[in-house]
């Protein structure tokens, strides 16, 4: 479609027209009370009950996160990895284990048709294993002293044989982690309807935001002395919240699958992946602004902790203004889901980057003290978790409902490829530098530019109708 009227470009830009594949025939739309998602029908009380479950869910799930990144960097610290190893193993390594598992169990989810449904069968196997594998990495010191005691002189050392054991938790929990968030994004595509999409992932991120509140304010302190209680209670807990949701939550009824065309087997699905995801320049604006976005906070999160201790700010503190500025995003939360659903999510999305922005390369010219640094911190809290709340219903406005799951996992594809390319680099910057981490803002600040620019060509493009041939 090239040269599309200011309606339809207005539809699309609104999220209401859906770009290629609808997944049915009929538009949703609000009557009287009645919401529709693909061939699902909710009344009030229906939709509250699906939003109940998939929050239960989300609030599990998002309790692993928040929780497992800077517990991981305090088991990281103890056994004395360096900033490079830090940033392969927290960075490069999931970005590696995402371009390879994503995609293959994306293409097979949107072509899956069972009693379950196409998506709760691929969410609810692998639960368990990434709830047994966060235990297996609060054990990790543990079983590695026990193997340094058993090897004696022959031990390649303490440190090696936690940081190994480490090494085999962390893959099985990243592959689960990884396919469940992404899974989970395309759950929501499938089951929720379309117009309360900015504002019910402005829900999703006040309640992300909870889980933060709550492991910042109790929990995060206790890193440095109670490992492994940490790591069994939270992996308990998703195991469990989890595992519900995915039996409450029911799917629609799909239409068949598309018909396969090339090769048959895994070389055919790759071709057949990549022609149609990667062949048109509009699908490759789109991956451009989510992966580069999305990858915007990434440098200065990986080292913000370290960045704080070289300033000598205590953990508690640094855990007070993490609760306290992901309370100011509960706030802002639904309020900028609501601006999402008024101005469409490319438009807000790209307001917050440039915020962002301009709140990264401020910090690298200013952060000089405890004080400073606090502030700067704030800031990049709450507009990067403003950038989040806007940027995820936008996959959901730009790609194809029917094969959502497909071009949402070429887009993380994208994006792990850039993160896996910026961890080779940043880590041994920081350390060649000295550990001089205000590298870490300038690199946000870059990215957050790079990725409004993109956004701004994309609304361009969008603008003219040149969103390719969808019929």
């Amino acid at each position: 479609m090239t040269g599309g009227s200011g309606r339809d470009t207005d539809a699309l830009l609104s999220g209401s027209m859906q770009i290629p594949f609808p997944l049915s025939t009929e538009t949703p739309k609000i009557h009287r009370r009645v919401w529709h998602a693909g061939t699902r029908v909710y009344s009030v009380g229906g939709l509250a009950t699906l939003f109940i479950w998939l929050l239960v869910g989300d609030f599990a799930m998002h309790m692993r996160e928040r929780a497992a990144v800077p517990t991981v960097m305090e088991l990281l610290r103890q056994y004395h990895a360096s900033s490079t190893t830090m940033s392969i193993l927290v960075t490069a390594f999931p970005a590696v284990i995402w371009m390879i598992l994503v995609p293959a169990v994306s293409f097979r989810s949107d072509r899956h048709r069972g009693p379950r449904g196409r998506r709760i069968p691929y969410l609810l196997l692998p639960t368990p294993i990434g709830a047994l594998a966060m235990i297996g990495l609060g054990s990790s010191p543990w079983l590695g002293g026990q193997i340094h005691a058993v090897l004696g002189s022959a031990s390649p050392g303490l440190d090696f044989c936690v940081l190994a054991l480490f090494c085999v938790f962390w893959t099985v929990f990243e592959c689960v982690a990884i396919m469940t968030l992404e899974l989970f994004a395309a759950l929501i595509n499938d089951v929720v309807p379309r117009p309360l999409l900015g504002r019910f992932y402005g829900a999703f991120r006040a309640i992300s935001l909870g889980a933060g509140v709550i492991f910042n304010l109790w929990i995060f302190k206790l890193t440095e002395t109670h490992l492994f209680e940490i790591f069994v209670g939270i992996g308990l807990f998703f195991g469990v919240g989890f595992t519900l949701m995915c039996a409450k939550v029911k799917e629609g009824e799909y239409p068949p699958p598309p018909e396969a065309t090339g090769a048959p087997g895994f070389v055919g699905g790759a071709r057949t992946y990549v022609r149609e995801c990667f062949t048109h320049p509009y699908y490759r604006w789109c991956f451009a602004v989510i992966a580069i976005g999305m990858l915007t906070p990434s440098p200065f999160n990986t080292f913000y902790q370290w960045y704080a201790d070289s300033l000598g700010m205590p953990k508690q503190r640094l855990g007070e203004l993490l609760a306290w500025s992901f309370t100011i995003s509960i706030v802002l939360a639904y309020g900028i889901g609501w601006l999402v659903d008024r101005f469409n999510a490319l438009r807000i999305s790209v307001v917050m980057l440039l915020l962002a922005g301009t709140a990264y390369i401020g910090g690298f010219l200013l952060v000089h003290d405890v004080p400073s640094f606090s502030v700067v911190f704030m800031l990049h809290t709450v507009l990067s978790g403003a950038f989040y709340t806007a940027v995820g219903s936008l996959p959901m406005m730009l790609f194809p409902r029917l094969r959502f799951s497909q071009f949402a996992s070429a887009a993380n594809m994208v994006r792990g490829i850039a993160a896996l390319l910026v961890s080779l680099v940043q880590g041994p910057v920081i350390d060649w530098s000295g550990r001089n981490y205000k590298l870490a803002l300038l690199g946000s600040g870059v990215f957050a530019f790079i990725a409004a620019a993109c956004g701004l060509l994309l609304l361009a493009r969008i603008r003219r109708g040149a969103v390719g041939d969808h019929g």
